[in-house]
């Protein structure tokens, strides 16, 4: 590979809004996502909450930074990580600019969601959390490589762990976290909490380049945050708008021989193109290594369960 030196990008923006209840997370991010589209974008919501997205249509806040309002696209359960790439899919077709997923901790725990995949498809008795983790990281893959911005809406909520304490167990206080898969929220460029009482964020994690525009507390989403995280990124190099589709193409063969077959068929000519025959070599190489390790991984995992002989 050339040594190629490095250039700031314009790239799609992921975001996370962790909150109670009541907090305030779902205006702040439509706020947010009205500045972050650029003038003429498109604005939509995933709203998994039973419709609750709509009454934001009429908000005096929204109506003024959103004029031109925003699109809704329900989601019922099951909430798993394929139905969520399904609606996401279904909302790039639309040429949005911009999305709010309202919520995400559905995917997480919600009906179908990972945690109910890992208990009804146990594996030797236990909770298949692979199985879980595998589609969540498909779901990630194509999130990750997106030509939208997207904002995530995340429930959050007082959590306790359990340690041990001159050998007694003792449940330790962590305080208000997100509730999704753990590492989830370090996948953002920009991660906030906002407070349930005074509707105030605080950073979980913040970049330094956007440090400014987020203190430590005391700061109301609003579309003006939304503008600067915009144009900020807007002063970087435009990014080749080929590079999501073949970071796709890179993620389908990490799931293997089948997953690259079934995404190699559904392109368009033009799209194959794009990708390009060296990175198409390449990617098919990758989904066979990636079948021969997993058939490793099977053979080690049936050794250890066979019985030992007596």
């Amino acid at each position: 590979m050339a040594y190629v030196k490095a250039v700031r990008r314009a790239v799609p923006l992921i975001t996370s809004i962790a909150g109670p209840s009541g907090s305030g997370k779902t205006l702040g991010a439509l706020l947010m996502a009205a500045g972050l589209a650029a003038p003429g974008g498109r604005v939509a919501m995933i709203d998994t909450e039973n419709m609750r997205g709509t009454l934001y249509a009429d908000d005096p806040l929204l109506i003024k930074a959103l004029p031109d309002g925003f699109g809704h696209y329900p989601l019922d359960a099951p909430y798993s990580p394929a139905r969520y790439l399904e609606k996401i899919k279904e909302v790039e077709r639309d040429n949005v600019s911009v999305c709010v997923i309202d919520s995400f901790t559905h995917e997480w725990e919600g009906l179908g969601g990972c945690a109910e995949i890992a208990e009804t498809k146990k594996r030797g008795g236990m909770p298949n959390w692979a199985l879980a983790k595998l589609e969540h990281k498909k779901l990630l893959n194509h999130l990750l490589s997106t030509n939208m911005h997207l904002i995530f809406c995340l429930r959050a909520r007082d959590k306790v762990k359990i340690v041990k304490v001159g050998g007694k167990e003792e449940i330790i206080q962590v305080g208000i976290q997100p509730v999704t898969e753990k590492n989830f929220v370090f996948e953002m460029l920009l991660s906030l909490q906002v407070d349930e009482k005074t509707h105030q964020s605080s950073p979980i994690k913040v970049p330094a380049m956007l440090s400014s525009f987020f203190p430590t507390s005391g700061v109301l989403l609003s579309k003006e945050h939304g503008q600067r995280i915009r144009e900020w990124n807007e002063g970087g190099q435009q990014s080749d708008p080929a590079e999501p589709l073949r970071k796709r193409a890179r993620f389908a063969a990490e799931s293997g021989v089948a997953a690259y077959q079934e995404f190699w068929g559904a392109l368009t000519a033009a799209q194959r193109k794009a990708i390009g025959e060296t990175q198409h070599a390449d990617n098919k190489a990758i989904a066979e290594e990636a079948d021969f390790l997993a058939e490793q991984e099977r053979l080690s995992v049936d050794d250890v369960s066979e019985p030992v002989p007596a």
